[in-house]
C-alpha cells in the first residue's frame, strides 16, 4: 500500500481560492448570508436549494437509524404478553420467542443490510442517486408492514430483513449524493447531515419504543418506519438529482441548470473545470496519452492490461483489480469495519445494564434516552469543524479519544467502579460521536472519483455491516470466556487502524474528489 502525504495540496488552480480570507457574506441565497448574484460556485456556501435537497435526501439514512433501534426497547413486551395470551385486533398480543431467535430477529437486519450495500452501487448507476432512494423506499414500505402485522416470529424476521435491504442501500447512496450536490468547501458539513440523521433515527426510535412500551402497542413502534417511507416518496420530487451524475451520463444542459440551482449563480464554468473526465466517460484504451503535466503519470508506461482495466466498467467484482483503486478500496473497507471494532456497538448493549446497577429501572432508561441526545449533539457539534481543521485530525483524535475511554470503561466494569463504568459510557458516545462516527461515511464519498463511486461505497458499507454482524455474534461468547479483557480487543483495534490512518489516509479538506483520486495513482 502506498502512502499518500497526508497533507497533499491541491493544485495552484484549486488553492488559489483557498489563499483569500474567508468573507462572512455568502453567495445571495446562502444559508449564512449574501452575496453578489455572479459569485463563482467555486466560492459558493451551502445554498437554500441545496440544503433542502439534502435534507429530503437524509430522509433515508433517518430511516436506517430507526430501524437500527427499534427492536431496542420493546423486546420485552415483543417476546412475553402481558395481557396473557388474547389476541389485540386479530393478531396476538405478543410474539414469545426464546432469546436465541430475538437475536437471529435483531441481527437480520445487517443481513438484509450487507445484501442492500452490495447492490446500492448498482442502483445509484442505473437510477441515478435520487431516483436509487426513491426505489429504495419500497422495502422501507414492505418491513414495518410486515412487522407490523407479524403473526409469528418468522414474520418479524422476514420485516426486519427486508427492512435492512432498504437500510444497506440507503447509508450508500445518501453520502454519494451529499457530497457530489455539495460545494467543495463545505462537502464535509453537508455530508455530517447522513450522521447526523442516522442518529437522530435512532433517538427517533427509542423514544417511539419509550412512549409505546407497554401491551401490544409495540406494533407502532416496528410499523413507524412506514411514516417516514411516505415522507420520503412524497417530498422525493422536490430534490435534484445530482448534477455530477447527470454530467457523467451525457447530460450536461441539464447538469448545468441544476448546479445553477443549486449554487444559486449562473457563473458556474470554474466548477464545471473541476469536474475530470472520469465524470463524463472512462477513459478509452486508445484514447490520447496524457502529459506528466496534467497531474498524471505518462500512460506509455502503463501495461495493455492496465489500460483495458481502466477503460472497464467499474463494478464491484472488478474495483479490486484496478491498481488506481486498489488502495482507497483497501483504507474504505478498513474504516468501515475498523468503526464497529471500535466497539461502538457494545457500548450501547452494555448502558442499561450498568446505569441500572447505580439508579432505577426508571431512571436508568432516561439517562440511557441521554446517551441518545449526546450522540445527536455531539454529531451536530463536528459539523462547524469538519471543513475547517479536516478530516484526518478529527478521525484520530476520536481515535485517540475512545481508546482511552473504552479503557476505562473496561476497568470500571472489571473491578466494580460503578460510577467510573457509568461516566465512561457518555466519555465514549462523546469521543465516537462528532469523529470516527461520520468521518468514515465521508472518507468514503471522497477517495473514489466518479467511476468508482458506486462500488467502492458498495464495498465499504458491506465491511460495516460485516463488522455489525460478527461483532453482533462473537461479544457475548467472547465477553463469557475472557471477561472484561474484551475491551482490550477493542482498544487494540483502535490503536492499530489509528496508526495505519495516520500513514495512509491523505486530507481531503479543500479539494475537489478528482483531486484526491490523483493522489492514489501510481
Amino acid at each position: 500500500m502506498q502512502r499518500s502525504e497526508p497533507a497533499a495540496r491541491p493544485s495552484a488552480s484549486a488553492a488559489a481560492p483557498d489563499t483569500v480570507e474567508e468573507s462572512p457574506l455568502l453567495p445571495r441565497g446562502s444559508v449564512d448570508g449574501e452575496a453578489p448574484p455572479n459569485a463563482p460556485a467555486s466560492s459558493a456556501g451551502i445554498t437554500w436549494s441545496c440544503l433542502a435537497s439534502a435534507a429530503i435526501v437524509c430522509i433515508a439514512p433517518l430511516q436506517y437509524g430507526y430501524h437500527i433501534a427499534e427492536l431496542n426497547t420493546p423486546k420485552k413486551i415483543i417476546t412475553t404478553c402481558d395481557g396473557g395470551g388474547a389476541r389485540w385486533a386479530s393478531l396476538p398480543r405478543c410474539l414469545p420467542m426464546s432469546d436465541a431467535v430475538f437475536s437471529v430477529a435483531t441481527s437480520m437486519l445487517a443481513v438484509g443490510g450487507l445484501l442492500g450495500s452490495l447492490a446500492a452501487g448498482w442502483m445509484a448507476e442505473r437510477w441515478g442517486r435520487r431516483g436509487a432512494l426513491v426505489y429504495n423506499n419500497l422495502p422501507f414500505v414492505a418491513g414495518p408492514l410486515l412487522m407490523a402485522f407479524a403473526a409469528s416470529p418468522a414474520m418479524l424476521i422476514v420485516g426486519r430483513f427486508v427492512s435492512g435491504l432498504g437500510a444497506g442501500a440507503a447509508v450508500v447512496i445518501a453520502p454519494m449524493y451529499l457530497s457530489e450536490i455539495a460545494p467543495v468547501k463545505y462537502r464535509g458539513t453537508l455530508n455530517l447531515l447522513n450522521q447526523l440523521s442516522i442518529v437522530l433515527g435512532i433517538l427517533a426510535a427509542l423514544t417511539v419504543g419509550m412512549l409505546a412500551n407497554s401491551g401490544p402497542y409495540w406494533r407502532i413502534s416496528v410499523g413507524s418506519g412506514l411514516l417516514l417511507a411516505c415522507m420520503h416518496l412524497l417530498l422525493a420530487a422536490f430534490a435534484v438529482e445530482s448534477p455530477r451524475f447527470l454530467w457523467s451520463r451525457g447530460k450536461q444542459a441539464e447538469a448545468r441548470t441544476v448546479l445553477r440551482k443549486l449554487r444559486d449563480t449562473a457563473d458556474i464554468d470554474d466548477e464545471i473545470a473541476t469536474w475530470d473526465a472520469t465524470a463524463a466517460a472512462p477513459p478509452q484504451a486508445d484514447a490520447p496519452k496524457r502529459s506528466s503535466s496534467d497531474g498524471a503519470k505518462p500512460s506509455d508506461s502503463a501495461t495493455p492490461g492496465e489500460l483495458h482495466a481502466e477503460a472497464a466498467v467499474v463494478t464491484i467484482f472488478n474495483i479490486f483489480r484496478i491498481r488506481r483503486y486498489r488502495q482507497p478500496w483497501l483504507l474504505v473497507l478498513l474504516l468501515q469495519f475498523g468503526q464497529q471494532l471500535s466497539g461502538i456497538n457494545t457500548v450501547f448493549y452494555f448502558s442499561s445494564s450498568v446505569l441500572e446497577r447505580m439508579f432505577s429501572s426508571q431512571l436508568s432508561g432516561i439517562l440511557t434516552m441521554m446517551i441518545g441526545v449526546l450522540n445527536v449533539l455531539a454529531t451536530a457539534l463536528a459539523a462547524p469543524v469538519v471543513d475547517r481543521f479536516g478530516r484526518r485530525p478529527l478521525l484520530l483524535t476520536s481515535m485517540a479519544a475512545m481508546a482511552v475511554s473504552v479503557t476505562l470503561l473496561g476497568v470500571g466494569l472489571g473491578l466494580g467502579l460503578n460510577l467510573l463504568a457509568a461516566v465512561s459510557l457518555y466519555l465514549v458516545v462523546a469521543s465516537f460521536a462528532p469523529g470516527y462516527g461520520p468521518v468514515p461515511f465521508l472518507l468514503g464519498t471522497e477517495l473514489f472519483d466518479m467511476r468508482a463511486a458506486g462500488a467502492g461505497c458498495s464495498w465499504a458499507l458491506a465491511a460495516n455491516w460485516t463488522g455489525t454482524f460478527l461483532i453482533a455474534v462473537a461479544f457475548l461468547p467472547l465477553l463469557n470466556a475472557i471477561g472484561e479483557w474484551v475491551f482490550a480487543i477493542f482498544v487494540g483495534a483502535l490503536l492499530v487502524c489509528g496508526a495505519v490512518f495516520y500513514v495512509y489516509i491523505p486530507e481531503t479538506r479543500g479539494r475537489t474528489i478528482e483531486e484526491i483520486a490523483q493522489s492514489f495513482k501510481h
